[in-house]
């Protein structure tokens, strides 16, 4: 699954709620699964704040599943990326990349 965000933002819009909502519930119907998270960022700005931005992104997806939707954080591995280059227009690489794992 994969949750946008807007330049210079990392918290998940309304829109991407879905987005977080279709892990959630896969992973409450499969308790064995984990997942792992990796923010990433456009290439605007300086490798610092994109360091951290997508950091903050892959945080902010974690956060949602824990207090909004309670997954066990011990599930959940978060982690910034930097800049991602997935896509070829930039503004589609402010996003956090969700990969379900099954034990």
């Amino acid at each position: 699954s994969v949750i946008t965000f807007g330049q210079g933002k990392a918290t998940v819009s309304a829109d991407q709620l879905p987005n977080v909502e279709r892990i959630a519930t896969y992973m409450k119907n499969n308790p064995s699964s984990t997942v792992v998270i990796k923010g990433y960022a456009s290439p605007e700005g300086s490798a610092e704040v994109n360091e951290r931005i997508a950091n903050q992104r892959a945080e902010a997806v974690k956060n949602m599943l824990v207090n909004k939707y309670r997954i066990d954080a011990r599930r959940i591995t978060a982690k910034g990326q930097g800049v991602g280059y997935m896509f070829e227009e930039p503004d589609w690489n402010r996003v956090s990349i969700c990969t379900i794992v099954e034990d």
